[in-house]
């Protein structure tokens, strides 16, 4: 750059002189400003002379760099802010420093007041996700099960310009654009830096697997034949040369299969490296696809994942970038870093033991690394096959659970209680969510941001986390697997249930809210409401918005208090509150955390916090770790149980008040437990269960005993019991090592064992064992409403083939040992079920 201009733009920046760097970098984005101005008109670019274009791009550039300052001031300004507010709340009237910074990352069921950033990043998902009801619920077709391809393409044809005909796959383009712009602009308004492309219409991802697979020569010949070439011009305004095109993409090619390890500049020291949030999303993108064909080929050739999956991951992950900024600041690894070193000072000061402020700082950094993405897969085919057992083992052993879910009313009932709810309120929505007639309820219900992971299909409250991103037959593995398990799960009627339970309790929730909020000031609520309201996260401030809101009224005429509400307020009515767009980020956030928190504690499914205290800090992709998850699988949900509820009833500050939450939710557990045990007992084609013998009040003791495993909190552990063999159960064992310890344990009976004893001279049952092994992973082999019935048609005859004699030797040992009886009898092909009877309930009392 010549002294002359540097002088000037030195003046236009209201400076006196520029270093070399600075000159660089201006000169650099002088070069950058002239391409863009060309790209927008290129003709009247190339009319302008030298001097002028200059002149325009010197001028962009100097605007650019004074608004660009404005903003990083308008940052860091908001950055202290931020940090100033965290480190203020570090000060908790019952808890320590450090136990505050661990409920800032996870929720904690112990009414601390302190929403997470997890929580706001859930609640933000389940925001947008809402808004794309219409994409979520048409994707799948009629059936829920497979994708609808064709109005995949239509889609993505829509949002590259074409005009397709179809209606709702235009109505769902637009509300996609809407939404994706939105999530931009909000991650922008707290300090993101995501540019606005012309052209950009849908996010993009690569399988660094699969373009290192086909080489740099076929993937730069392949790029160079779906983008638009047009995109690409120089600061004179002329074209890029096919050569140069090119370099470019193989430039792309290098940056895409290092990981980005080609720009390293080797014996620069990065100092931890760059860990603002806020430029995350604003990588250059060089390709420029030409039209909707040519995005299309290029995902189903270099693509990472399936068109559904990249959406939902698209708005999963920039809901998490935007909690991290709005909650932590534009460095949240920094400011998370100053809160812990600025918590454990304040409680050394306090005087608490340094060895339990670490033990929470720790867990504090387990979880937020877990949060971030830190916690990668240390193999990822090893992630991925741990995935594929774990989600078989979903398909094939808890096809019974929905009726485990019964005893989710008892902390339903228990938490709308503290909320003032009447039970039956809950409980009659969530018939009506299950009646096939109300279609219009769950599309509004989904539409709020509620039970939305049930309309995804998912299975993370029996399973555990999404596909990893590596490519190859261990993905495809894990993906079929996955899809498995979730359409057992479905068939099962488990996330009918599921998604009812939470929308019933949810909507009461909400239903308060927006009848209290009608008349009701802060200072008119009861001290009960104040305090619980407080308690759990939302302020009097969020309080006085949310009165500015008109509520969503249902079919019913219910007044719902939502998101949708908040950002429907007029801005000029949040003026007094602030900025009112920042204003609505932030109370419909935090009222929708609060909501997905309480509803948590209703029908409890594990987090992030259960989920890293399970890991016992084992990495994943690793032996230890997938082996540590395959002995914990299904553990996870009665340990969220007992620690959210656990953790509240202790929060009570009397201790009468401890005793009595306890004992009512245990009650109500193994109530409700009793009737689980029995109607398993008949979906096994059992009698009932004996509840109580005069003669032998062992046999009462034992039952009083099932219905509280059952019901408290164990419940998913009933299915693995009776999984596969209804009439012995597993051992005890079984519970202790998990479905990995006990297929291991099972295949060394059948491989060592029966060896051992073949080698001894002993009868081996080599062939029995094996079909027991091979018919406990059949997915949905023991459907509740079936399992029955495919027992004894078809499992306990083939048994018979195998084993003469040895289920028979089993249902005796059942009745002699347990007391179990039959009233489905047996099949044969010729008769038929000859034996069946009714059931026989006056064994109930004896």
């Amino acid at each position: 750059m010549k002294d002359q201009c540097k002088a000037a733009v030195a003046k236009a920046l209201g400076k006196d002189s520029l270093n070399q760097q600075e000159a660089t970098d201006i000169e650099n984005r002088i070069n950058s400003a002239m391409k863009s101005v060309a790209r927008k008109d290129i003709q009247e670019w190339r009319n302008l002379s030298d001097a002028e274009k200059l002149t325009k791009a010197g001028e962009f550039v100097a605007q650019d760099i004074q608004d660009q300052l404005k903003r990083k001031h308008a940052i860091a300004a908001r950055d202290i802010l931020t940090q100033n507010k965290n480190l203020t709340a570090l000060d908790h009237p019952t808890l320590s420093a450090s136990e505050v910074v661990d409920r800032m990352v996870a929720p904690h069921g112990d009414m601390s007041g302190i929403q997470s950033i997890d929580s706001k990043a859930r609640a933000t998902a389940s925001i947008y996700r809402g808004e794309l009801v219409d994409f979520y619920t048409n994707i799948k077709g009629g059936t829920g099960v497979f994708t609808d391809k064709d109005l995949v393409q239509k889609i993505v044809r829509e949002r590259f310009g074409d005009n397709t005909g179809d209606s709702l796959a235009k109505q769902i383009s637009d509300k996609m654009g809407e939404v994706f712009e939105g999530m931009r602009q909000r991650f922008n308004r707290s300090g993101g830096d995501i540019g606005k492309l012309d052209d950009w219409g849908l996010p993009q991802t690569h399988d660094l697997a699969k373009i290192v697979k086909a080489g740099k020569e076929a993937w730069v010949n392949k790029a160079e034949q779906l983008i638009d070439t047009s995109k690409y011009v120089h600061e004179d305004g002329s074209f890029y040369s096919q050569q140069q095109i090119r370099e470019l993409l193989e430039y792309s090619y290098d940056t895409l299969s290092s990981n980005g390890a080609n720009k390293t500049e080797v014996g620069r020291q990065s100092f931890g490296g760059n860990s603002k949030v806020t430029s995350r999303h604003s990588e250059s993108r060089v390709l420029h696809f030409k039209d909707a064909d040519a995005w299309l080929e290029y995902q189903a050739d270099f693509g990472g994942m399936p068109f559904v999956d990249l959406v939902e991951a698209h708005i999963n992950g920039l809901s998490k970038d935007i909690a991290l900024v709005e909650n932590l600041g534009s460095n949240p690894k920094s400011a998370m870093r100053i809160l812990m070193d600025a918590a454990e000072q304040k409680d050394w000061l306090k005087g608490i033991d340094a060895s339990t402020t670490g033990k929470s700082r720790k867990r504090a950094q387990t979880m937020f690394d877990e949060f971030t993405g830190a916690n990668t897969p240390e193999s990822e085919v090893l992630a991925n096959l741990g995935l594929a057992y774990r989600s078989m083992n979903v398909a094939s052993m808890l096809g019974g659970t929905t009726l485990s879910s019964i005893t989710d009313q008892a902390m339903i009932k228990k938490t709308a209680s503290i909320h003032g709810i009447a039970y039956r309120k809950t409980f009659g929505e969530l018939i009506s969510q299950l009646n096939p007639k109300n279609a219009e309820d769950r599309y509004t219900a989904h539409s709020l941001g509620l039970a939305t992971e049930e309309m995804l299909g998912s299975i993370a409250r029996w399973s555990d986390d999404g596909l990893t991103s590596v490519s190859g037959k261990s993905q495809k593995l894990a993906r079929v697997s996955s899809a498995i398990a979730s359409q057992v799960m479905r068939v099962s009627g488990l996330n009918a249930l599921t998604a009812a339970s939470k929308v019933g309790f949810t909507k009461m929730l909400m239903e308060k809210y927006g009848r209290l909020s009608r008349d009701k000031a802060w200072s008119d609520l009861s001290e009960m409401d104040r305090e619980l309201m407080s308690k759990t996260g939302l302020s009097e401030r969020a309080w006085e918005v949310m009165r500015l809101a008109e509520p969503v009224v249902d079919r019913k005429g219910n007044q719902l208090m939502s998101a949708r509400s908040i950002y429907e307020i007029p801005n000029e009515q949040l003026t007094a509150f602030g900025d009112p767009q920042r204003v609505k980020d932030e109370i419909a956030s935090s009222f929708q955390a609060h909501l997905l928190d309480e509803q948590g504690m209703a029908v409890v499914e594990a987090g992030l916090r259960e989920r890293t205290w399970m890991s016992a800090g084992q990495k994943k992709g690793t032996a230890m770790g997938e082996i540590l998850k395959g002995m914990l699988q299904f553990k996870s949900f009665p340990v969220a149980f007992l620690m959210r509820h656990g953790s509240r009833a202790m929060s009570f500050e009397k201790g009468t008040s401890k005793a009595a939450y306890g004992a009512s939710i245990f009650a109500m557990t193994t109530l409700l437990g009793a009737l689980v045990v029995q109607l398993k007992e008949l979906a096994n084609g059992n009698d009932p269960a004996t509840m109580w013998d005069e003669d032998d009040p062992q046999k009462g003791i034992n039952f009083l005993t099932r219905s509280a495993v059952q019901g408290g909190g164990l419940s998913i552990l009933g299915d693995i019991l009776v999984a596969g063999t209804d009439t012995s159960g597993r051992s005890a064992t079984d519970f202790m090592v998990g479905p990995l310890g006990s297929d291991a344990k099972a295949l060394l009976g059948l491989t060592v064992g029966n060896f051992t004893q073949y080698y001894e001279g002993k009868d081996t049952n080599a062939s029995n064992e094996a079909f027991k092994l091979l018919k406990n992973k059949i997915p949905g082999q023991n459907l509740w409403y079936t399992k029955a019935a495919t027992n004894r048609m078809l499992f306990d005859n083939f048994q018979d083939m195998i084993a003469p004699g040895y289920r028979e030797k089993l249902m005796r040992k059942a009745e002699r040992e347990h007391n179990r009886t039959s009233w489905l009898g047996d099949f044969d092909w010729g008769a038929g079920f000859d034996e069946v009877r009714a059931p026989d309930f006056d064994r109930m009392i004896e």
